[in-house]
């Protein structure tokens, strides 16, 4: 049954843990129902992970803050260290990136979904992004506003309204909406508020 050579089970793995979790809930899924989806014995399947609470942690870093947190300490974001206005533009069309992802949304799905057993999960997602992703990008708005770059007196109630300022475009194009809008919608959203923050900020746009 299991793949001779088989380089990228734990991708595999998740990829069908999310299918599975947003079509019929965490609570609705089995390992063994995992394992079937991907060729793999169940025996197998617990070589990659202990079982399905942590494939279901693997699954809140990877698509949630803790992969954005991440992403700012790369060297593309470290590039941008001098440049405000294109750092908040890189920050909100990695948001749109990741907004778009198919994956992305059934995971965001799984995460409102059964509100009592999630609570735990939801818990470390909100408190990765409100520590971790708040914090590291409130660092580059202490250091911007160090080299007179931008007008900060308090970064991390800085990276608040920009950040909330995005999460409100999500949650109106995405979220609320009867239908997610297109990108193209989306990205003039994000636009409008770019500008707008960067402005309020005493930055060129």
């Amino acid at each position: 049954m299991d793949t001779a050579i088989d380089i990228h089970p734990r991708e595999r793995i998740l990829d069908a843990a999310l299918e599975l979790f947003s079509q019929h809930g965490y609570a609705g899924t089995s390992v063994r129902q995992i394992a079937a989806r991907v060729g793999l014995r169940p025996s197998s399947l617990y070589s990659h992970f202990d079982g399905k609470e942590a494939i279901l942690s693997t699954l809140i870093d990877t698509y949630g803050p803790a992969s954005n947190a991440s992403r700012l300490a790369s060297p593309g974001y470290r590039a941008l260290s001098g440049n405000p206005a294109a750092f908040c533009r890189q920050y909100a069309g990695d948001l749109l990136d990741q907004w778009c992802d198919p994956n992305e949304r059934k995971f965001m799905k799984l995460l409102h979904s059964e509100p009592k057993r999630m609570q735990e999960h939801r818990a470390h997602f909100s408190e990765t992004l409100f520590e971790r992703e708040i914090n590291a990008v409130a660092a580059y708005f202490r250091a911007f506003a160090g080299a007179g770059l931008m007008h900060a007196p308090d970064p991390i109630e800085c990276a608040r309204l920009f950040m909330g300022g995005l999460t409100f475009v999500r949650m109106q194009y995405v979220f609320w909406a009867d239908k997610p809008a297109d990108r193209r919608a989306i990205r003039r959203a994000l636009d409008r508020v770019v500008s707008n923050f960067l402005t309020l900020s005493g930055v060129e746009v």
